[in-house]
């Protein structure tokens, strides 16, 4: 929700988690063989408990969580995965993966996680296996679920908000971008040092601390300030793209008490937080753009 993109420099973030699902059904076989199939991208694909393997395919982020695991897997398995989640849109979708394979492994083979060991081990595989320029803020906000405000620093940590029935919409606006490509390009300027980028990220920490105390107030009118805040320093940084910007324009003019981009930015979703007697009023604003929207809850688990 707040303090997307500060968690690259291991600053404090507040996420929401909704209820946008990622789902696994593992089966296990009595023979060596582990049978992958991504049921919403039309891809399969097999291999051997002892196989040497390699992180290239569309599936490589439970192949990642599997690597790290398979000395307590001890028979084959098929696993059938299928998501409620756009691809690439700023909806964490291969951090979902990531814990999602982790919980199902966990609860077959009998391996004990606590939600921070699922979170840490998550961005472990992201960050360190996969080389994915991320933080922590995304696997962290799914393994805790709820409303979290996070430290994602080495030593991370999650302090539980109120606000579970928060009115939000979720539009995606179908721009089409890559999360890595633009991380890496924050990232560069980030080692730069670059004033105009520190800067912004400088004044984006702050409206987080400001946004967690308006979340123990209970105050969304606040709270929606915060979020057009952020979203301005977002253009400032230039994550956010014209559609962007026209998205969150439409869901204000409609009575959203706040909007923003989700996510690293360049396209993708956005998030409005709404009054509750105008949450459809905002969804059928942005729907008229021509992109689909959704009424999320925040969900615990």
């Amino acid at each position: 929700m707040l303090g997307d993109n500060a968690d690259l420099i291991e600053k404090p973030a507040i996420a929401a988690a909704i209820s946008a699902y990622m789902t696994i059904t593992l089966t296990k076989r009595k023979d060596d063989r582990v049978v992958l199939t991504g049921r919403d991208i039309g891809f399969q694909e097999e291999f051997r408990l002892g196989d040497s393997l390699t992180f290239t395919s569309p599936l490589k982020y439970f192949k990642a969580v599997f690597q790290r695991l398979k000395d307590k897997v001890d028979t084959g398995f098929e696993a059938q995965i299928s998501s409620q989640i756009p691809i690439s849109a700023g909806l964490s979708s291969s951090a979902a993966l990531c814990i999602a394979s982790i919980r199902v492994l966990g609860r077959a083979y009998g391996i004990p996680f606590t939600p921070g060991e699922i979170a840490e081990l998550a961005f472990q595989i992201e960050s360190g296996d996969l080389k994915v320029e991320c933080g922590r803020m995304d696997q962290y906000a799914i393994a805790f679920g709820g409303i979290t405000y996070i430290c994602t620093g080495a030593d991370a940590g999650v302090e539980k908000l109120p606000g579970d029935s928060l009115p939000v919409v979720v539009a995606d606006t179908q721009e089409q971008h890559d999360t890595k490509e633009l991380q890496i390009w924050l990232r560069k300027r980030i080692e730069s040092r670059e004033k105009l980028l520190m800067d912004c990220l400088g004044r984006v920490v702050d409206i987080v601390e400001q946004g967690r105390k308006a979340l123990l107030k209970g105050d969304l009118d606040t709270l929606g300030l915060l979020m057009n805040k952020q979203q301005a320093e977002e253009k400032l940084m230039g994550t956010s793209t014209d559609r962007l910007e026209n998205f969150c324009a439409a869901a204000r003019e409609a009575g959203a008490l706040g909007a923003k981009q989700m996510g690293a930015g360049g396209g993708g979703c956005m998030i409005a937080l709404c009054p509750r007697e105008g949450l459809e009023s905002v969804k059928s604003a942005l729907e008229s753009l021509g992109a689909p929207a959704w009424a999320f809850k925040i969900v615990e688990d």
